[in-house]
């Protein structure tokens, strides 16, 4: 099949997600634009017309789960109907069924994002990404620690911890596993939930 002059478009969206495949299949340094702009039935020149280098393509692959993922679980965060308890199972199923869907850009986001940190300007911005979707999450802890639901934690290394827990879901999962994102999001939600019940619940639950 013939590919597609720079006068024909992909949708940049399509571009992304070839280039989250290829970064996912060959690493960010392994992947070249020609592979990327196969992916998409595009001519080199026509890729490089909608993003310059290598570089700008990962940007906007970070950028995009990035951005998906802390707009949901912003809005889940700021829902005032829900205990802290609640919001963190809430997000934690927001966060895999993210990583789920959309694998290939969450595998990028975990293990190509080191490639920016070389990069001044980028590296402030991917930086800058990460830490608003992790203050989210603090957000909650805190607000539940507050309350008088969670026991005090160190909240940064708390929220680390299940960040990692979280975004490793992406490596492993698989469609036809023994379990559903939904029921591993509830697994994940339940074992933190339990590192952060106070004492006396604690005690009260096990009588």
């Amino acid at each position: 099949m013939a590919r597609k002059p720079a006068a024909q478009t992909v949708h940049p969206a399509a571009i992304i997600e070839a280039a989250a495949t290829v970064f996912r299949r060959k690493g960010y340094h392994g992947a070249t634009m020609a592979e990327i702009a196969a992916a998409v039935n595009l001519t080199a020149g026509s890729l490089y017309h909608h993003f310059p280098s290598k570089q700008d393509l990962l940007v906007a692959v970070l950028a995009t789960g990035l951005e998906r993922i802390t707009r949901e679980v912003r809005a889940a965060v700021e829902a005032e109907d829900t205990s802290a308890a609640e919001t963190l199972r809430r997000i934690a199923a927001i966060h895999i069924r993210s990583q789920i869907d959309n694998a290939n850009i969450a595998a990028a986001v975990i293990f190509e994002g080191r490639a920016l940190l070389d990069v001044p300007d980028v590296r402030e911005q991917f930086v800058a990404q990460r830490d608003a979707l992790e203050a989210l999450y603090r957000q909650v802890i805190e607000r539940g620690i507050a309350a008088g639901e969670f026991r005090p934690v160190d909240v940064g290394v708390f929220v680390k911890a299940l960040f990692g827990a979280l975004n490793w879901v992406s490596v492993w999962y698989r469609p036809d596993g023994r379990l559903s994102g939904e029921e591993i999001a509830r697994e994940i939600a339940d074992t933190f939930l339990a590192a952060l019940r106070c004492p006396l619940e604690q005690t009260s639950l096990g009588e």
